[in-house]
């Protein structure tokens, strides 16, 4: 009995110690979880919102340049691409006009060829006629050579006779008389054929020189005529190979900007990602610790950011910014501590003046964040002062594109507006 006693107190004992012993591991454990999370979280920027560890997306502003960089390079050479296919565009359409130009007048050459070998043709056989002509010109004259000859036979030997000599051979003195009469007109009548045969001869000739030289004239025509043709259809030919060889071009570039303009919206969702990565990751920390707060004790919004119709245009326009009610001479302050890196005031003290903002000045918050004040009726601030969150840097008014006294208040990241409503508390 007593050693089953024994047995019973010696379990209790090891069993409290061994809950003290589990006790002190679980707190070794947690302290060593802690300090690993604490670790972890300082290494990976993780912050904590509400209690609740957020952890911040490993994004720069850098990794947005560059992908901005990127991705205004693939529009800049996709806007290059279609430049390039615009002066394709212009060269094809000059040479379609060209090898249309071309073809009409190839075509108006082949028929004055057509014409021209007409004419050539016609000019051959008025060549050859006159050959032929000249020919038997040739052969007359031959003949009346001859007969010329006999004549002159007989001229000569009456005229080496003299008159005592034809008068004793005459039979009476009449016979004298028509004797030498009929010489007289032998030699007259010879002297004038030899004239008409010289002349019919010299005609011969000249119409078959002339012939001759027309047929000549007409073939260096037609051969001109032939030379422009194949130089055409040469010409032709090479705009024919141009054109579609720009056609190709024009292709091919075309197809780069396609390629080039995907590339480029792709990217533009990126950079897209990156900057609501970016932006979402600023917010974390400003609701870490620098939020913004409202620049005016009255809170309560007028026109909201977004599209609206405009109260002075009555068209439709994007709203910058809010909109919040306040009246003339309330205090503006500044959301957010920052430097002033921005001020105008030309119509200072006043409340209503001028178009656009009016009087309005910019604060600088880092990381990317500013805000705008605009239609003060004074601004309290100069450039480059540095304003810690709540303090007065102006007073409400209406100067610029206003309807009545309020702040228009606009916070920009990286220069683009966004709703403030996302950065008020």
């Amino acid at each position: 009995m007593e050693t089953e006693e024994i047995t019973v107190k010696t379990e209790k004992k090891q069993n409290i110690v061994l809950k003290k012993f589990c006790m002190f591991c679980v707190a070794l454990l947690s302290c060593l979880i802690a300090t690993a999370s604490s670790s972890w979280m300082s290494a990976k920027g993780v912050v904590a919102v509400g209690g609740v560890p957020v952890l911040l997306n490993e994004v720069t502003q850098a990794d947005i340049d560059d992908a901005k960089e990127r991705r205004d390079a693939a529009r800049a050479e996709a806007d290059e691409a279609s430049e390039m296919i615009s002066q394709l565009e212009d060269q094809r359409t000059d040479l379609e006009g060209e090898l249309s130009k071309l073809n009409e007048a190839s075509d108006a050459q082949r028929e004055q060829y057509v014409i021209i070998y007409g004419q050539l043709e016609a000019a051959l056989e008025e060549k050859a006629k006159a050959l032929d002509e000249f020919i038997v010109a040739q052969e007359n004259l031959e003949a009346q050579q001859k007969v010329f000859t006999d004549r002159v036979t007989v001229m000569f030997e009456y005229q080496n006779k003299s008159t005592l000599e034809v008068l004793l051979e005459s039979d009476s003195i009449a016979g004298f008389f028509t004797n030498m009469e009929l010489i007289t007109l032998i030699a007259d009548a010879d002297a004038q054929a030899i004239e008409m045969l010289q002349t019919a001869l010299d005609d011969a000739q000249l119409q078959a020189d002339i012939k001759l030289q027309y047929a000549e004239e007409m073939q260096a025509v037609a051969d001109e005529k032939k030379r422009q043709l194949d130089e055409l259809e040469s010409l032709i030919g090479t705009t024919e190979a141009a054109l579609d060889n720009l056609n190709t071009d024009i292709d091919s570039w075309e197809q780069q900007e396609d390629e080039l303009e995907a590339y480029a919206e792709s990217l533009d969702d990126e950079v897209k990602r990156l900057q609501e990565e970016y932006d979402q990751q600023q917010r974390v920390k400003y609701s870490g610790g620098n939020a913004f707060r409202w620049p005016t004790y009255n809170t309560y919004i007028t026109s909201y950011f977004g599209y609206r119709t405009h109260p002075v245009y009555g068209t439709t326009k994007f709203h910058s910014g809010i909109d919040i009610g306040a009246g003339y001479g309330d205090t503006i302050m500044a959301a957010c501590s920052g430097t002033v890196i921005y001020v105008t005031e030309p119509y200072e003290g006043c409340n209503k003046g001028g178009t656009g903002y009016g009087n309005y000045c910019i604060i600088d918050h880092g990381n990317g964040y500013s805000t705008l004040y605009g239609h003060a009726r004074d601004i309290y601030v100069s450039e480059g002062q540095w304003v810690e969150a709540g303090q007065s840097i102006g007073e409400v008014g209406s100067t610029g594109t206003s309807t009545g006294a309020h702040l228009h208040f606009e916070v920009r990241v990286w220069g683009e507006t966004q709703n403030p409503l996302d950065y008020l508390p």
